[in-house]
Protein backbone atom coordinates (compact mmCIF):
# COMPACT_ATOMS: atom_id res chain seq x y z
CA UNK A 1 0.00 0.00 0.00
CA UNK A 2 2.89 2.46 1.10
CA UNK A 3 4.44 1.26 -2.06
CA UNK A 4 1.33 2.76 -4.65
CA UNK A 5 1.02 5.45 -2.79
CA UNK A 6 4.86 6.61 -3.61
CA UNK A 7 4.54 5.16 -6.68
CA UNK A 8 1.29 7.39 -7.18
CA UNK A 9 2.74 10.77 -5.34
CA UNK A 10 5.83 10.51 -7.86
CA UNK A 11 3.54 10.54 -10.74
CA UNK A 12 1.34 13.32 -9.62
CA UNK A 13 4.47 15.24 -9.15
CA UNK A 14 5.23 14.29 -12.42
CA UNK A 15 2.47 15.66 -14.04
CA UNK A 16 2.72 19.20 -11.82
CA UNK A 17 6.20 19.46 -12.88
CA UNK A 18 5.49 18.56 -17.06
CA UNK A 19 2.55 21.79 -16.42
CA UNK A 20 4.98 23.93 -14.71
CA UNK A 21 7.46 23.60 -17.37
CA UNK A 22 5.04 24.15 -20.35
CA UNK A 23 3.45 26.61 -18.64
CA UNK A 24 6.73 29.10 -18.40
CA UNK A 25 7.63 27.71 -21.95
CA UNK A 26 3.95 29.31 -22.48
CA UNK A 27 5.26 32.87 -20.83
CA UNK A 28 8.47 33.20 -22.39
CA UNK A 29 7.08 32.36 -25.91
CA UNK A 30 3.95 34.65 -25.85
CA UNK A 31 6.67 37.21 -24.09
CA UNK A 32 8.83 37.06 -27.12
CA UNK A 33 5.73 37.32 -29.28
CA UNK A 34 4.89 40.33 -27.31
CA UNK A 35 8.04 41.82 -27.60
CA UNK A 36 8.34 40.76 -31.04
CA UNK A 37 5.27 42.48 -32.52
CA UNK A 38 5.75 46.07 -30.28
CA UNK A 39 9.58 45.76 -31.86
CA UNK A 40 7.92 45.43 -35.38
CA UNK A 41 5.67 47.78 -34.56
CA UNK A 42 7.80 50.63 -33.59
CA UNK A 43 9.71 49.60 -36.52
CA UNK A 44 6.96 50.17 -39.03
CA UNK A 45 6.43 53.93 -37.04
CA UNK A 46 7.73 57.21 -39.02
CA UNK A 47 7.80 60.84 -38.11
CA UNK A 48 5.84 62.91 -40.48
CA UNK A 49 6.94 66.72 -40.68
CA UNK A 50 4.24 69.16 -41.45
CA UNK A 51 2.98 72.55 -40.37
CA UNK A 52 1.92 71.80 -36.82
CA UNK A 53 4.71 70.05 -35.98
CA UNK A 54 6.37 66.54 -36.47
CA UNK A 55 3.97 63.45 -35.89
CA UNK A 56 4.44 59.97 -35.78
CA UNK A 57 2.07 57.68 -37.85
CA UNK A 58 2.67 53.79 -37.44
CA UNK A 59 1.85 51.14 -39.91
CA UNK A 60 -0.27 51.02 -43.24
CA UNK A 61 -3.17 54.06 -41.92
CA UNK A 62 -6.81 52.10 -43.79
CA UNK A 63 -9.24 54.37 -41.92
CA UNK A 64 -8.76 57.72 -43.19
CA UNK A 65 -10.21 61.39 -42.64
CA UNK A 66 -10.10 64.21 -45.01
CA UNK A 67 -11.12 67.30 -43.49
CA UNK A 68 -11.13 69.65 -47.18
CA UNK A 69 -11.41 68.98 -50.80
CA UNK A 70 -7.44 69.41 -51.28
CA UNK A 71 -6.74 66.56 -49.08
CA UNK A 72 -9.41 64.34 -50.63
CA UNK A 73 -7.99 64.83 -54.07
CA UNK A 74 -5.13 64.08 -52.68
CA UNK A 75 -5.92 60.91 -51.00
CA UNK A 76 -8.20 59.90 -54.00
CA UNK A 77 -5.16 60.22 -56.60
CA UNK A 78 -2.88 58.02 -53.98
CA UNK A 79 -5.30 55.32 -54.62
CA UNK A 80 -6.96 55.79 -50.97
CA UNK A 81 -10.64 56.08 -50.01
CA UNK A 82 -11.76 58.11 -47.40
CA UNK A 83 -13.52 57.08 -44.53
CA UNK A 84 -14.88 60.51 -43.80
CA UNK A 85 -15.31 63.77 -44.96
CA UNK A 86 -15.25 67.68 -44.17
CA UNK A 87 -16.79 69.45 -47.35
CA UNK A 88 -16.64 73.34 -47.57
CA UNK A 89 -20.61 73.69 -47.15
CA UNK A 90 -22.32 71.93 -44.72
CA UNK A 91 -24.50 68.66 -46.07
CA UNK A 92 -27.78 67.72 -44.17
CA UNK A 93 -27.36 64.06 -44.79
CA UNK A 94 -25.29 61.87 -42.92
CA UNK A 95 -23.46 60.03 -45.22
CA UNK A 96 -22.12 60.84 -48.55
CA UNK A 97 -24.76 58.21 -50.05
CA UNK A 98 -24.35 59.33 -53.81
CA UNK A 99 -20.74 61.02 -54.31
CA UNK A 100 -20.67 61.57 -57.33
CA UNK A 101 -23.87 63.72 -57.59
CA UNK A 102 -22.59 65.63 -53.68
CA UNK A 103 -19.45 65.60 -54.12
CA UNK A 104 -18.32 68.19 -57.21
CA UNK A 105 -15.75 66.41 -59.28
CA UNK A 106 -13.94 64.01 -57.03
CA UNK A 107 -17.65 61.98 -56.11
CA UNK A 108 -16.98 59.85 -59.31
CA UNK A 109 -13.02 58.93 -57.72
CA UNK A 110 -14.85 57.31 -54.73
CA UNK A 111 -16.01 53.78 -54.46
CA UNK A 112 -17.47 54.02 -50.71
CA UNK A 113 -20.04 56.00 -48.71
CA UNK A 114 -17.95 58.00 -46.49
CA UNK A 115 -19.23 60.01 -43.33
CA UNK A 116 -20.34 63.65 -43.39
CA UNK A 117 -18.26 65.28 -40.35
CA UNK A 118 -19.44 68.73 -41.92
CA UNK A 119 -17.94 71.76 -43.08
CA UNK A 120 -14.25 71.54 -43.14
CA UNK A 121 -13.96 74.36 -40.34
CA UNK A 122 -16.16 73.14 -37.97
CA UNK A 123 -15.93 68.91 -38.44
CA UNK A 124 -17.35 67.21 -35.89
CA UNK A 125 -15.12 66.03 -32.77
CA UNK A 126 -18.35 63.31 -31.65
CA UNK A 127 -18.69 61.81 -34.92
CA UNK A 128 -14.39 61.03 -35.03
CA UNK A 129 -14.43 60.37 -31.58
CA UNK A 130 -16.84 57.49 -32.48
CA UNK A 131 -14.98 56.55 -35.96
CA UNK A 132 -11.35 55.94 -34.66
CA UNK A 133 -9.44 56.51 -37.28
CA UNK A 134 -6.58 56.04 -37.97
CA UNK A 135 -5.20 59.35 -39.45
CA UNK A 136 -6.65 62.48 -40.14
CA UNK A 137 -5.75 65.17 -42.94
CA UNK A 138 -6.49 68.68 -42.49
CA UNK A 139 -5.15 72.47 -44.27
CA UNK A 140 -4.24 74.81 -41.30
CA UNK A 141 -6.24 77.45 -42.31
CA UNK A 142 -9.25 75.69 -40.79
CA UNK A 143 -8.03 72.94 -38.42
CA UNK A 144 -5.63 74.74 -36.39
CA UNK A 145 -7.14 76.32 -33.77
CA UNK A 146 -8.24 72.81 -33.07
CA UNK A 147 -5.45 70.98 -33.81
CA UNK A 148 -4.79 70.01 -30.08
CA UNK A 149 -8.25 68.06 -29.80
CA UNK A 150 -8.00 66.27 -33.30
CA UNK A 151 -4.19 65.10 -32.58
CA UNK A 152 -5.90 63.30 -29.50
CA UNK A 153 -8.40 61.57 -31.43
CA UNK A 154 -6.21 60.21 -34.19
CA UNK A 155 -2.37 61.10 -35.44
CA UNK A 156 -3.30 64.48 -37.53
CA UNK A 157 -1.48 66.39 -40.37
CA UNK A 158 -2.23 69.98 -41.25
CA UNK A 159 -0.72 71.12 -44.91
CA UNK A 160 -1.28 74.10 -46.51
CA UNK A 161 -2.65 73.55 -50.05
CA UNK A 162 -3.75 77.32 -51.21
CA UNK A 163 -1.38 78.27 -54.09
CA UNK A 164 -0.78 77.42 -57.39
CA UNK A 165 1.83 74.13 -56.95
CA UNK A 166 1.18 72.92 -53.04
CA UNK A 167 0.16 70.14 -53.57
CA UNK A 168 3.10 69.09 -55.34
CA UNK A 169 4.82 69.85 -52.56
CA UNK A 170 2.84 68.04 -49.72
CA UNK A 171 1.91 64.71 -51.43
CA UNK A 172 5.23 63.22 -50.80
CA UNK A 173 4.97 63.87 -47.34
CA UNK A 174 1.42 62.75 -47.59
CA UNK A 175 2.11 59.58 -49.69
CA UNK A 176 4.77 58.77 -46.71
CA UNK A 177 2.08 58.99 -44.10
CA UNK A 178 -0.10 56.30 -46.08
CA UNK A 179 1.92 54.09 -47.17
CA UNK A 180 1.46 55.37 -50.90
CA UNK A 181 5.32 56.89 -52.04
CA UNK A 182 5.14 55.07 -55.53
CA UNK A 183 2.18 56.43 -56.21
CA UNK A 184 2.90 60.13 -55.43
CA UNK A 185 5.72 60.40 -57.88
CA UNK A 186 3.64 58.54 -60.65
CA UNK A 187 0.94 61.15 -59.91
CA UNK A 188 3.43 64.12 -60.51
CA UNK A 189 5.57 62.42 -63.39
CA UNK A 190 1.74 61.92 -65.41
CA UNK A 191 0.53 65.70 -64.65
CA UNK A 192 3.97 67.12 -65.73
CA UNK A 193 3.54 64.74 -68.77
CA UNK A 194 0.29 66.04 -69.08
CA UNK A 195 1.07 69.97 -68.78
CA UNK A 196 4.30 68.99 -71.58
CA UNK A 197 2.22 67.24 -74.04
CA UNK A 198 -1.06 70.44 -73.78
CA UNK A 199 1.46 73.30 -73.67
CA UNK A 200 2.41 72.04 -76.73
CA UNK A 201 -0.88 71.51 -78.38
CA UNK A 202 -1.53 75.13 -77.20
CA UNK A 203 1.69 76.41 -78.30
CA UNK A 204 -0.03 78.51 -81.60
CA UNK A 205 -3.26 80.12 -79.78
CA UNK A 206 -0.73 81.06 -76.18
CA UNK A 207 1.70 82.99 -79.05
CA UNK A 208 -1.78 85.15 -80.33
CA UNK A 209 -3.81 85.23 -77.22
CA UNK A 210 -1.79 85.06 -74.54
CA UNK A 211 -2.74 87.34 -72.12
CA UNK A 212 -5.67 85.78 -69.59
CA UNK A 213 -7.80 87.98 -67.35
CA UNK A 214 -9.26 85.47 -64.81
CA UNK A 215 -12.24 86.79 -63.33
CA UNK A 216 -14.64 85.49 -60.43
CA UNK A 217 -18.23 85.81 -60.90
CA UNK A 218 -20.93 85.99 -58.22
CA UNK A 219 -24.40 85.56 -58.14
CA UNK A 220 -24.07 89.70 -58.66
CA UNK A 221 -22.07 90.94 -61.20
CA UNK A 222 -21.29 93.56 -59.05
CA UNK A 223 -19.41 90.45 -56.57
CA UNK A 224 -16.73 90.03 -59.77
CA UNK A 225 -12.96 89.74 -58.67
CA UNK A 226 -9.83 89.40 -59.85
CA UNK A 227 -7.51 86.09 -59.45
CA UNK A 228 -3.95 86.65 -58.30
CA UNK A 229 -1.32 84.65 -60.16
CA UNK A 230 -0.13 82.44 -57.47
CA UNK A 231 -4.01 80.93 -57.04
CA UNK A 232 -4.29 77.40 -58.12
CA UNK A 233 -5.94 77.84 -61.86
CA UNK A 234 -3.71 80.58 -62.85
CA UNK A 235 -0.86 78.94 -61.65
CA UNK A 236 -1.85 75.97 -64.10
CA UNK A 237 -2.19 78.99 -67.08
CA UNK A 238 1.32 80.13 -66.36
CA UNK A 239 2.74 76.53 -66.61
CA UNK A 240 0.47 75.94 -70.10
CA UNK A 241 2.06 79.28 -71.26
CA UNK A 242 -0.25 82.13 -70.61
CA UNK A 243 0.74 85.39 -68.78
CA UNK A 244 -2.17 86.13 -66.20
CA UNK A 245 -3.10 89.63 -66.19
CA UNK A 246 -2.92 91.14 -62.75
CA UNK A 247 -5.24 93.85 -60.94
CA UNK A 248 -4.02 95.85 -57.95
CA UNK A 249 -1.69 95.12 -55.74
CA UNK A 250 0.31 91.64 -55.25
CA UNK A 251 -0.71 91.71 -51.33
CA UNK A 252 -4.75 91.58 -52.53
CA UNK A 253 -5.68 87.68 -53.22
CA UNK A 254 -8.58 88.37 -54.70
CA UNK A 255 -8.57 92.02 -56.36
CA UNK A 256 -12.79 93.27 -56.07
CA UNK A 257 -13.54 95.15 -59.32
CA UNK A 258 -15.78 97.55 -61.06
CA UNK A 259 -17.71 96.42 -64.34
CA UNK A 260 -16.47 99.76 -65.35
CA UNK A 261 -12.83 99.36 -65.10
CA UNK A 262 -12.87 95.90 -67.35
CA UNK A 263 -13.19 97.80 -70.82
CA UNK A 264 -9.46 99.54 -69.69
CA UNK A 265 -7.44 96.25 -69.10
CA UNK A 266 -5.80 95.20 -72.26
CA UNK A 267 -6.56 91.42 -72.08
CA UNK A 268 -6.63 88.63 -75.27
CA UNK A 269 -8.41 86.30 -73.26
CA UNK A 270 -11.20 86.22 -70.38
CA UNK A 271 -11.73 83.16 -68.17
CA UNK A 272 -14.75 83.29 -66.31
CA UNK A 273 -15.41 81.55 -63.02
CA UNK A 274 -18.77 81.72 -61.85
CA UNK A 275 -18.55 81.45 -57.98
CA UNK A 276 -20.54 81.06 -54.48
CA UNK A 277 -24.03 79.88 -55.68
CA UNK A 278 -23.94 81.33 -59.21
CA UNK A 279 -23.87 78.66 -62.26
CA UNK A 280 -22.00 78.86 -65.41
CA UNK A 281 -25.24 79.00 -67.34
CA UNK A 282 -26.70 82.11 -64.74
CA UNK A 283 -23.05 83.90 -65.48
CA UNK A 284 -23.38 83.19 -69.23
CA UNK A 285 -26.65 84.82 -69.20
CA UNK A 286 -25.74 87.84 -67.26
CA UNK A 287 -22.44 88.14 -69.07
CA UNK A 288 -24.82 88.14 -72.10
CA UNK A 289 -27.37 90.95 -70.81
CA UNK A 290 -24.27 93.20 -69.96
CA UNK A 291 -23.31 96.33 -72.66
CA UNK A 292 -20.42 96.96 -70.54
CA UNK A 293 -19.28 93.25 -70.86
CA UNK A 294 -20.71 92.84 -74.34
CA UNK A 295 -18.24 95.89 -75.36
CA UNK A 296 -15.02 94.11 -74.59
CA UNK A 297 -12.95 93.16 -77.32
CA UNK A 298 -12.13 90.04 -76.05
CA UNK A 299 -15.87 89.39 -75.96
CA UNK A 300 -16.50 90.77 -79.45
CA UNK A 301 -13.55 88.08 -80.43
CA UNK A 302 -15.40 85.32 -78.90
CA UNK A 303 -12.34 85.00 -76.29
CA UNK A 304 -14.63 84.98 -73.18
CA UNK A 305 -14.55 81.31 -71.99
CA UNK A 306 -16.46 79.78 -68.84
CA UNK A 307 -15.37 77.08 -66.91
CA UNK A 308 -16.78 75.81 -62.60
CA UNK A 309 -15.24 78.26 -59.48
CA UNK A 310 -15.30 74.84 -57.51
CA UNK A 311 -12.02 73.86 -59.07
CA UNK A 312 -10.29 76.36 -57.45
CA UNK A 313 -11.01 75.11 -53.99
CA UNK A 314 -10.13 71.54 -54.56
CA UNK A 315 -6.56 72.42 -55.94
CA UNK A 316 -5.31 68.96 -56.04
CA UNK A 317 -3.68 66.90 -58.97
CA UNK A 318 -7.14 65.43 -59.75
CA UNK A 319 -8.23 69.15 -60.13
CA UNK A 320 -5.36 70.21 -61.67
CA UNK A 321 -6.14 67.11 -64.50
CA UNK A 322 -9.44 68.17 -64.82
CA UNK A 323 -8.65 71.82 -65.23
CA UNK A 324 -5.53 71.46 -67.82
CA UNK A 325 -8.47 69.33 -70.02
CA UNK A 326 -10.97 71.85 -69.68
CA UNK A 327 -8.56 74.06 -71.05
CA UNK A 328 -7.55 72.19 -73.95
CA UNK A 329 -10.84 71.73 -74.77
CA UNK A 330 -12.31 75.28 -75.11
CA UNK A 331 -9.02 77.29 -76.23
CA UNK A 332 -8.42 74.54 -79.19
Amino acid sequence: MIERFYHSFKFCLLVILTFLTIAACYGRTTQQMAFTSAQASTSSCQVIQHISGKTQVCGQPQQVVALSPPLLDIMLALGVQPLAYAEVDLFTRRKFDKPEAQIPFLGKYITTKPINLGSRDRPSQELLLWLKPDLILGEPEYNKNNYHLLAKIAPTLLFRIQEKDDWQQHISAIARALGREERAKQVIAEYKQQITQTKAALAPIAAQQRRILVLGFGRLIADSFVLDPEEFVCGILQELGFEIITVGSREQERFSLSLEVLPQIETDVILVLPSGNNTIANAQQQWSENPILRSLSADRGGKVYFTDFQLTRIRGPIAAETFVNRMREILK
